[in-house]
């Protein structure tokens, strides 16, 4: 049954992509592709120069055409990727001072409050992205925290799922970058199926594998039927 529902999910998304040319007029390039309609992204990189290679002229392609980033990213790591984003020749002090570039730190987003809350993350999601227009917003979360989280599996599988009843409602565009050294293969498989465009192998596709988030979900309680009241 679960595989029926797979197939079912993919036909279902296929005919949707068909309508992607008269709903998608401002498509936005990343790793030599065309993200339009689906801007909820599964990044697999094989570590941090890999991941730049990609985002690096994603992130100034945005600040060039005057939209916004965001960057989820390591405390640890804050001031360096302020240093790297300046040593491709953004002026970092005045995309700071006037917000067109926002870095914040897993502690202020996934682990605000010392731990992986799955709806606090999506209440921030919405306030980050929903009944923001303009300017566009180009987010791009470093999920390498997770790879410290002893037992948050289950819980960021099924955030990423439902993060995509948020994404549906609104035009940015949302990268998130997972390491794949960092997990194991049933975690990354299960990531996988909760993003419907993903970059693997240096190539950028419309994901085969995605689950919408209702069958993805309903096929979760199966597994752990907890899951059914949360």
């Amino acid at each position: 049954m679960v595989l029926v529902r797979i197939i079912a999910g993919q036909m279902r998304w296929s005919a949707e992509m068909s309508d992607i040319d008269q709903e998608s007029p401002n498509p936005v390039l990343f790793a030599g592709g065309v993200l339009d309609r689906f801007r909820h992204v599964c990044a697999f990189v094989n570590g941090r120069d890999e991941g730049d290679r990609f985002l690096d002229p994603f992130v100034t392609d945005g600040l060039e055409h005057g939209e916004k980033v965001l960057l989820l990213v390591d405390p640890a790591e804050r001031a360096e990727r302020v240093n790297h984003l300046r040593h491709l020749g953004l002026d970092m002090p005045t995309l700071l001072e006037e917000h067109r570039c926002e870095l914040r730190s897993w502690n202020e987003t996934y682990l605000r409050g010392g731990q992986f809350d799955q709806q606090a993350m999506l209440n921030l999601l919405e306030e980050f992205l929903i009944g923001v227009s303009s300017p566009r917003i180009r987010m791009v979360a470093d999920m390498g925290w997770a790879s410290d989280q002893e037992g948050v599996g289950d819980r960021l599988i099924e955030f990423e799922a439902r993060a995509n009843f948020i994404h549906a409602n609104h035009q940015h565009v949302v990268i998130c970058v997972y390491d794949v050294a960092k997990f194991d293969g049933a975690f990354v498989m299960d990531i996988l199926r909760t993003h419907p465009m993903v970059l693997i192998g240096g190539m950028l596709q419309l994901n085969p594998f995605f689950l919408p988030p209702e069958a993805f979900l309903e096929e979760l309680k199966g597994r752990h039927p907890s899951t059914a009241d949360r």
